[in-house]
């Protein structure tokens, strides 16, 4: 039987982790920028998740390539990139995709596959020959531990779009042991994974792990409250965010806010974070990075403002994360007590 083809666009810490994973039962390539590929030709791919499950693919297991052509005759196209690179990438590959081709985003934000979509159509006018752009949605941080050895760090579940021509990529994943779960209709799950991405922001600004910064009632505080406003606009929509904790998201907040032991009773056995977990934002502010910040707390802004509304924590968390961009290495790291004193809450 022939394995299934997979390529990854745009192979930092989360498409190198889903590689590595895949590798065992696909033909993947990935395609990365220059750094991360060489590494990987020396000493190719390790990951690691929270059952304490590793494995190492040596680089002859893998295709690597730095350009988008490296796509030419895959089944599927995992698109990993940050969420402001998407529409670029999807033009750099659309010359290589066939219209049977499946592009699956498992990025950041409400919008990328339609931004997929859209880029799509440049280049197959007609919908019924165009490449097939589904939402994925990956709930769970990947730090890098080593040059190239990723290690998922925060517990959960992948998702992504229900559909007939998904099914021989979600038989590839679970034969190579990666969690990824089909869901009929993605529009709460991605709106459950903004309330999760909406602690990216705030762990960046404190600049410490996950673990601490959530054991802190001031932050997760300030988190409440982005969140809650994230809500609001999404009953407006009509949309019921799914829940990536056993608690219904509208109850999240409430728990955010309860005193420390409560908060870490409840929290116990449904996020399990690694020590060394920090958010993907943080990782961007510490190497000089442009942030996503556009596609979280900057999404709920642009969300209120076309519904006639505000939503003013998360836009002044907006402004401190460009304050911090600004800053670079000088960018000032916020305690809890300070930060919530920033945003007004």
């Amino acid at each position: 039987m022939r394995r299934t083809r997979v390529a990854i666009m745009g192979a930092g810490s989360i498409g190198c982790h889903l590689g590595g994973w895949l590798a065992s039962s696909s033909d993947v390539t990935l395609i990365g920028r220059a750094p991360i590929i060489d590494a990987i030709e020396q000493q190719g791919v390790t990951v690691s998740d929270l059952k304490g499950r590793s494995r190492t693919v040596p680089p002859e297991r893998l295709t690597l390539a730095t350009e988008a052509s490296a796509v030419v005759d895959t089944d599927y196209v995992l698109m990993t990139t940050k969420s402001s690179g998407t529409v670029h990438a999807t033009r750099q590959i659309a010359p290589y995709l066939d219209h049977d081709s499946v592009v699956v985003s498992f990025q950041n934000g409400l919008r990328a596959a339609s931004m997929i979509d859209e880029a799509l159509g440049s280049a197959f006018p007609s919908r019924a020959s165009r490449p097939l752009a589904l939402s994925g949605m990956v709930p769970f941080n990947v730090v890098r531990v080593g040059e190239t050895h990723w290690a998922q760090t925060v517990s959960g579940r992948m998702k992504v779009k229900d559909h007939p021509r998904v099914d021989p990529f979600i038989r590839a994943a679970h034969g190579a042991g990666l969690q990824i779960e089909v869901e009929p209709d993605m529009r709460g799950v991605l709106f459950g994974k903004l309330l999760l991405n909406l602690n990216n922001a705030v762990n960046a600004l404190t600049g410490e792990p996950l673990a601490v910064q959530l054991r802190d009632r001031d932050c997760r505080t300030v988190l409440a409250a982005c969140q809650e406003e994230a809500l609001f606009l999404a009953k407006r929509l009509g949309v019921s965010p799914a829940g990536t904790t056993p608690l219904p998201p509208v109850l999240v907040p409430t728990l955010l806010r309860a005193p420390d032991p409560v908060f870490a009773g409840l929290s116990r056995a449904s996020l399990k974070v690694a020590p060394e977990a920090r958010s993907s934002m943080a990782d961007d502010l510490a190497a000089g990075r442009p942030t996503e910040i556009d596609e979280m707390q900057g999404a709920v802004v642009a969300l209120a403002e076309t519904h006639g509304t505000t939503a003013p924590v998360c836009a002044r968390v907006v402004d401190l994360v460009r304050e911090a961009e600004a800053a670079g290495p000088d960018r000032r790291r916020w305690t809890g007590a300070q930060l919530r004193r920033a945003v007004g809450v």
